[in-house]
């Protein structure tokens, strides 16, 4: 009868070890929409263009009380920016604009923290770029065309949608 036990109580741990560890084995699936989202937008790419390189951190909806624009949505996109040459370079948040799936061309909303200013060589510089979109507008690409430039000096980046 002992060995009887013994068999029970050997087959039961080996059960219970087997059924623990496959389910620590599988894959959570919070992790793999993340990683899905990442790859299919330029959110956190650096980009570079005459030695300046420009790189949007995320792209997310604000909240402020007291915008009250009729079916828009205020957006904001922080970007650091970093000059690799040897002079100073101005960029403020107006060279940007969004640029809807169908071709629309979206200017940034003037907000009191969006970003301008003159970066020294060799310094950086961090900033807030926002938009007012539509309300359930999705699939967004970030352009960086300042008003005197050349239609070649253009970068872009897929952004995708704000999150919450």
């Amino acid at each position: 009868m002992k060995k009887y036990q013994k068999a029970i109580i050997a087959t039961a741990t080996v059960l219970t070890l087997a059924t623990t560890a496959v389910g620590c084995s599988s894959p959570k699936a919070d992790d793999s929409n993340k990683t899905t989202q990442q790859t299919q937008t330029d959110i956190g790419k650096k980009k570079v263009i005459a030695d300046i390189e420009m790189t949007p951190k995320n792209f997310t909806y604000k909240q402020d009380d007291t915008f009250n624009e009729k079916g828009k949505e205020l957006t904001v996109i922080p970007m650091h920016i970093a000059n690799k040459t040897k002079s100073e370079f101005g960029v403020g948040a107006g060279d940007f604009h969004l640029e809807t799936a169908d071709g629309k061309k979206i200017d940034t909303f003037g907000y009191h923290d969006s970003f301008g200013d003159v970066i020294p060589a060799g310094k950086t510089l961090d900033g807030n770029a926002y938009f007012a979109i539509p309300k359930n507008g999705k699939d967004y690409t970030l352009v960086y065309h300042p008003a005197k430039a050349a239609s070649e000096q253009t970068l872009k980046w897929t952004i995708g949608s704000p999150k919450k």
